[in-house]
């Protein structure tokens, strides 16, 4: 466990210091305290596990996001609004493109840029997309960026100045119109359409079957997350020496044999030897002939049928 608290300000809903004079069943004040005690900070970070899992998962999505905002939106068209239009005499006007598309876009690789400029100890800005980016150009250009950022991922998370700007610029969502978009700011205005389903296994935090798993883009790893309130529980498909992607892993279809046709219904059988279909019923019934799932083989019916004429006669 570690001796250090989350430095977001994490707490802990409904736990309390013990010198906490708003919670219980006497308080009567019109501000309870939701909780007050901290969040441990995750092993060799200081962030908590929820914050470091959010900040790896948007990182492991900017470059998802911005390719996804440059396919809904042509750069080189891109218009505010709410400016004042003048008529035209152009026969093909271009649809207008909300600026914001573009603004998010060049805001996040920007970002993303820059710090992989520092990562990489390059003392220079960080460049925004070029003009006219195409969605898989724009994809690579933040890729690159964030591979970079990730490889020293643990150690930008345990310095307290580095770790805050970072999630700060990639994490916050705001509430309108940012001055500056995050990639978490782009995620909940144009969401990545994705196929999350529910896990077939068990959360190993709260033993309960609420495991739901993200499937991974573009060779991004799978994520679960447990949806229990009170459990805060996730992982990727990488943690734990890919632990996880087998325990969570999708269930395989059962295989489906090729007919045989050799395997006869109950119907089939009795026609086959011109009996009643009660009769072969019978001959199951008594021993004679063994079945296969509903089915009977050929070569079994025949010799019954033919047995049972020799001793007729």
């Amino acid at each position: 466990m570690s001796d250090r608290y989350c430095i977001r300000g994490c707490l802990r809903h409904g736990e309390h210091f013990a010198i906490c004079d708003r919670n219980g069943d006497d308080y009567k004040g019109d501000n309870p305290c939701p909780g007050c005690a901290q969040v441990d900070a995750r092993d060799g970070v200081l962030i908590c596990e929820r914050c470091y899992r959010r900040l790896r998962r948007h990182l492991e999505d900017a470059a998802d996001i911005v390719g996804h905002l440059r396919s809904i939106a042509d750069p080189t068209k891109a218009a505010a609004f709410d400016r004042i239009r003048v008529q035209s005499s152009s026969i093909e006007i271009p649809a207008p493109v909300a600026a914001d598309l573009i603004d998010a876009s060049n805001d996040i690789t920007t970002t993303l840029n820059m710090w992989a400029n520092h990562v990489a100890g390059e003392d220079r800005p960080g460049a925004g997309l070029p003009a006219g980016a195409t969605a898989d150009a724009a994809h690579d250009v933040v890729q690159l960026a964030v591979d970079v950022i990730l490889e020293d991922l643990d150690s930008l998370a345990n310095d307290s100045h580095q770790v805050y700007s970072l999630c700060e610029g990639v994490m916050v969502v705001h509430k309108d119109a940012p001055d500056v978009w995050t990639v978490a700011d782009a995620a909940v205005r144009w969401p990545l359409e994705d196929a999350p389903r529910w896990a077939q296994a068990a959360c190993p935090a709260c033993d309960l079957m609420a495991v739901r798993v993200q499937p991974g883009r573009s060779g991004r790893p799978s994520r679960y997350r447990c949806t229990t309130p009170e459990c805060e529980w996730g992982a990727n498909a990488n943690d734990d020496g890919g632990l996880w992607a087998s325990v969570f892993a999708e269930p395989s279809s059962p295989e489906i044999l090729p007919h045989d046709p050799t395997l006869l219904t109950l119907v089939d059988a009795a026609r086959l030897v011109h009996r009643e279909p009660g009769t072969v019923r019978g001959w199951v019934k008594a021993g004679d002939i063994e079945p296969h799932l509903g089915r009977y083989r050929t070569d079994d019916v025949l010799a019954v049928a033919a047995r049972k004429r020799g001793q007729a006669a």
